[in-house]
């Protein structure tokens, strides 16, 4: 059965579709900031930022009135941005992939003088390239796309996930005030945006040099 809230944003959250773990119930009482923050293992300051983003509250905490929030609607609210972050993964390594597919290893002038060779230069031309690579990879020149690939991704995932916490680490170990907190998550939240535009950057350029899987297959030219 459906449960519905309608976030600040006009989105609708199906708060049914991302129970609560096992052994932890919402009886419908409110919670603080200090009471969610503690139950998310967070600081309050992470709460001030979620909220910021669109994280619902029972009451808004203006006229003096502090912040309410429910415990099964937050514990949703997270669950689904968790989701669409891995949506969006998905997408970029799919695009990824669709790249290292269709990205050839040459430059115009390598195309032009590869539609002068006959059948026999491309055959021995391939199978050169094969043994090249194949040499290069075990001197460590030259690395497998998907291994670099899982590479990067396991780098990014680190990466992201240093950068959530770094606030609440920095505020708890260096006591720092909740401008400074907020100024340094916004600098997180820069810096992760730079570096996935980097790293989009670079998968829409082709690559240098891609290591074949196999030997080459016979060419059928006819």
């Amino acid at each position: 059965m459906s449960q519905t809230i309608t976030l600040a944003d006009g989105s609708v959250l199906d708060v049914a579709r991302y129970p609560l773990p096992d052994g932890v119930t919402d009886d419908g009482s409110p919670l603080t900031r200090a009471q969610l923050a503690t139950a998310f293992g967070v600081s309050a300051n992470t709460i001030t930022d979620w909220i910021a983003k669109g994280m619902p509250a029972l009451s808004s905490g203006q006229n003096g009135v502090a912040y309410e929030f429910r415990l099964a609607h937050c514990w949703a609210w997270r669950q689904a941005r968790d989701d669409r972050a891995r949506a969006a993964k998905q997408r970029g390594d799919q695009l990824a992939a669709q790249a290292a597919l269709a990205f050839r290893n040459l430059d115009d002038d390598q195309a032009e003088d590869e539609a002068a060779l006959t059948a026999d230069d491309l055959r021995k031309w391939s199978e050169a390239e094969y043994h090249r690579n194949r040499v290069a990879e075990q001197r460590g020149d030259l690395l497998r796309a998907d291994r670099m690939r899982a590479l990067i991704e396991d780098m990014i995932v680190t990466f992201g996930a240093a950068m959530d916490n770094l606030p609440d680490f920095a505020e708890m170990n260096f006591g720092l005030s909740a401008p400074q907190v907020a100024q340094l998550q916004s600098y997180c939240d820069e810096l992760r945006l730079e570096v996935r535009r980097q790293v989009e950057g670079r998968v829409s350029q082709g690559g240098a040099v891609v290591p074949m899987s196999g030997p080459p297959p016979e060419l059928d030219l006819g």
